[in-house]
């Protein structure tokens, strides 16, 4: 890539929406957007990444892109092209159907030719990391595609996050189709949008710290020449700062009557939901409910909440030629990269805002107090450090950050899960492990977005998605999540003469699980809602949800008003997490046509058994830590796995049978492997009985193996709890995720697998198994869960055997 410069930069005034009043400059002066004169110098489509609100360690920049030259976009394949789904099946009855064979991913790359985008070629990659890793390779920028190089200034001057010649845009949620082993019942129709990304030759950076603007360019052209004329004539002689024009006051939203399901369907779902969770198909589902109507111009949708609603990684964007808006105010952040360092920030966890103060901290107070929203976001941390654990090294992946940010109509409990990228990964294997947040689908992910797709019934397009952009070569990205968002398309048949009539589509909900109580699920739906609906239609559709007067924005430790609370505050430091270190083996994922050496002289190594769990990774992660070789093999594999050439190939010393979800049937190499060892005949390539840990699901199978009864708990379903663990040893301090139970009559409790803990409450549910004379081992809970004290001990004591 050609040089990078900053070409100028101005002092500018503190005001929080700088970016929105220096877009509508432009627009005003033909510089950017659908004006006639734009294009000339580039297509009129729009991006900016706006952080709104007070300055914070996550809303410092705002960065609008230039008229661009160069874009890519993925649009839905037909269904020829996907292979086919069984009809009648239910995720949401536990029936999850994988499909690991799937159409690659196409781009078109389009060239802005001074009236209209034409296809130029159509890129390729079999998922979204290499179709992405593709897309950045071609878009290279060069010197004859924008002018003169620049040869003033200092590259060095100042770091921002974004340069020019980078990917920035928009990846819709059915991008999943690309991320995920399965293919959806209700796809986008053939030919919709799935992705734009351009290439962004040309930015325009706020930085609110330094209350500095930047002009970024690699290539001097008329346009930015414009820019910096026009930035300089409004620079104040006094005080050596920008002062633009404020923008006209913007007017309340044309009143108008949004259609959506009732309440009482919203929370028929709801208890849908949870049934299935009682049947152990899934932990946690995060639902959408859709309002939608006609709306005036969705800029001023976007302006109203930048005011209204301030967020950290709000974002607007606009294709005019494919009649597509996003207005975003969102306040969580998938993905950041800074080099080998990676970020995710889940939010998981609502309470509303108060009227005063006092009421602001109570909330918070009953916020951090509720078991269901801390067994909520505890899964969430587990579920993300599993998705950051596919890219990351061995032992680097930890909960850095827990808090409440409050935003003006809501407060949120909000987490920071950071790990270092392996060496042979990058930015895009990142996106790919991450994408889309487990926050917005649920646990485990695969089949709660199976289950999604199965009740929503529809995309979700744009919410849900991503909006942000990836520097390959320096090692730089950042991807929000599209929550608090309103897509906008533009009608078709429109005359083209008026006044543009807009469709405007707003989703919100939240995350679903055994705790939850359905009505107050439909107004948490509506709080989340009420900023977008406010701002779009008027706000007439609050369903008679209490609004709060209290709408500042700030960020608040988590008070530690309960036991467990204190207990998972202390634990954020885990004791499976270990320092970074090169020496630390890195799992390996089975293929087969690996060629292992055999394990090295008292070296431990693991054959763990992946049943498609959310929490898979960090099991490995912990066994790696603890100096293990660690093979990961699916579980859930499209055809029968040979037993006996498995073992033969990866030779370990050790195996583990994997939790996950649904019943241990699902998984035909779980229940081999269960029944082999408890008839003795799990054995090494030297003859020797090879230790087996069942962990939930493979606890259950070696139960099941061992012909106990697998029932629903009478006491009902635990997930994301830590709670007190009775054994031999003492009491432990171990996190559930589970819906069922092994249930043995006396008879079989008294054969030679024997139960060693059960849960301390009621001393009715087995939580660890042993058997008398074989070196088989089993755990309800999970040892690896952030919530989990002294789980490593439990599993370098397995190793030991």
């Amino acid at each position: 890539m050609s040089q990078t410069v900053i070409a100028e930069s101005w002092a500018i005034s503190s005001d929080d929406n700088i970016a929105l009043d220096l877009l509508a400059h432009l627009r005003e002066y033909s510089l950017i957007g659908e004006a006639e004169g734009v294009r000339e110098y580039g297509a009129p489509d729009e991006l900016l990444m706006h952080s709104g609100g007070p300055l914070s360690d996550i809303s410092r920049y705002s960065m609008l892109a230039g008229p661009c030259m160069v874009r890519y976009v993925a649009r839905q394949p037909s269904r020829d092209e996907i292979p086919a789904l069984v009809a009648d099946h239910s995720p949401l009855a536990g029936e999850l159907r994988l499909n690991r064979s799937r159409p690659e991913l196409a781009f078109s790359e389009e060239h802005w030719d001074g009236e209209q985008w034409t296809h130029r070629t159509t890129i390729t990659g079999s998922d979204l990391a290499s179709a992405l890793r593709a897309c950045a390779e071609r878009g290279k920028p060069t010197q004859s595609a924008m002018g003169s190089a620049v040869i003033s200034g200092t590259p060095d001057d100042v770091c921002l996050p974004v340069r020019p010649g980078i990917l920035s845009g928009l990846l819709t949620y059915e991008m999943l189709q690309w991320t995920e082993p399965l293919s959806l019942r209700h796809p986008p129709q053939e030919d919709e949008v799935l992705a734009i990304l351009w290439r962004v030759d040309r930015w325009l950076v706020h930085d609110r710290a330094e209350g500095r603007l930047h002009l970024q360019i690699t290539f001097d052209d008329e346009w930015s020449k414009s820019v910096s004329r026009l930035l300089s004539n409004l620079t104040d002689s006094t005080t050596d700062e920008i002062r633009l024009p404020a923008r006209p006051p913007i007017q309340k939203a044309t009143l108008r009557q949004a259609q959506s399901e009732s309440d009482e369907e919203h929370a028929g779902k709801v208890r849908q939901v949870q049934q299935a969770i009682r049947e152990g198909v899934l932990y946690q589902l995060n639902y959408g409910r859709i309002w939608q109507a006609e709306i005036d111009d969705p800029w001023e949708v976007f302006q109203r909440l930048s005011t209204s609603n301030p967020a950290p990684y709000s974002s607007w964007l606009h294709t005019p030629d494919l009649g597509l808006a996003i207005a975003s105010s969102s306040p969580e952040m998938l993905l950041k990269q800074q080099g080998r360092h990676l970020a995710t920030r889940p939010i998981k966890g609502t309470r509303p805002r108060g009227d005063d103060s006092e009421m602001d901290a109570n909330l918070r107070g009953e916020l951090a107090g509720s078991r269901k929203e801390v067994a909520e976001h505890l899964m969430l941390v587990d579920l993300e450090r599993n998705d950051l654990g596919r890219v990351c090294k061995a032992g680097t992946t930890r909960w850095n950050r827990w808090r409440i940010e409050s935003y003006p109509n809501v407060q949120h409990m909000v987490s920071e899960i950071v790990g270092e990228l392996r060496d042979d990964a990058d930015g895009f294997d990142a996106l790919q492990a991450v994408f889309p947040g487990g926050s917005i689908t649920g646990c485990p992910k695969s089949a709660t977005i199976a289950a999604i797709d199965e009740i929503e019934q529809r995309p979700r397009r744009a919410w849900t998605g991503s909006i942000g952009h990836i520097d390959h070569s320096r090692g730089i990205s950042e991807w929000n999540i599209l929550i608090r968002t309103l897509e906008a398309t533009m009608v078709k048949g429109a005359s083209s003469g008026g006044p543009k009539q807009w469709h405007a589509v707003v989703q919100a909900g939240g995350g679903l699980v055994i705790e939850s109580d359905p009505l107050q699920e439909v107004e948490e739906a509506r709080w989340k809602a009420h900023a977008l609906a406010e701002a779009a239609w008027g706000g007439e559709d609050d369903g008679g949800a209490r609004i709060a007067q209290l709408s500042e924005v700030s960020i608040h430790p988590i008070p530690p008003i309960t036991a467990t609370v204190r207990s998972l505050i202390a634990s954020r430091d885990t004791d499976l997490v270990r320092p970074s270190t090169d020496a630390l083996p890195q799992p390996i994922v089975w293929s087969e046509n690996m060629q292992l050496h055999k394990p090295a002289e008292g070296v431990a190594r693991v054959l763990f058994i992946d049943n498609l769990d959310s929490f898979s990774w960090n099991i490995v992660h912990a066994f790696a830590s603890l100096g293990a070789e660690v093979i990961s093999h699916p579980g859930r594999a499209d055809s029968p796995t040979d037993l006996a050439v498995l073992l033969k190939q990866v030779t370990p010393t050790h195996v583990v049978l994997g939790p996950g979800p649904g019943r241990p049937e699902m998984s035909g190499i779980t229940m081999q492997i269960a029944r082999n060892a408890l008839a003795g005949e799990l054995l090494s390539e030297h003859g020797e009985r090879l230790p087996l840990l069942g962990i939930c699901l493979g606890h259950q199978a070696i139960g099941i193996a061992a012909g106990w009864p697998l029932i629903e708990s009478p006491l009902g379903a635990v997930h994301g709890v830590p709670e007190a663990v009775e054994s031999d040893e003492g009491i432990l301090l171990m996190t559930r995720y589970h819906s069922l139970m092994l249930a043995p009559d006396e008879i079989q409790a008294g054969g030679d697998l024997c139960i060693v803990a059960n849960d301390a409450a009621t001393k009715t549910i087995p939580m660890a198994l042993t058997h008398n004379s074989l070196p088989i081992t089993a755990y309800q809970f999970h040892p690896e869960s952030a919530g989990s004290v002294g789980g490593s001990g439990l599993l370098g004591q397995f190793l030991e055997q």
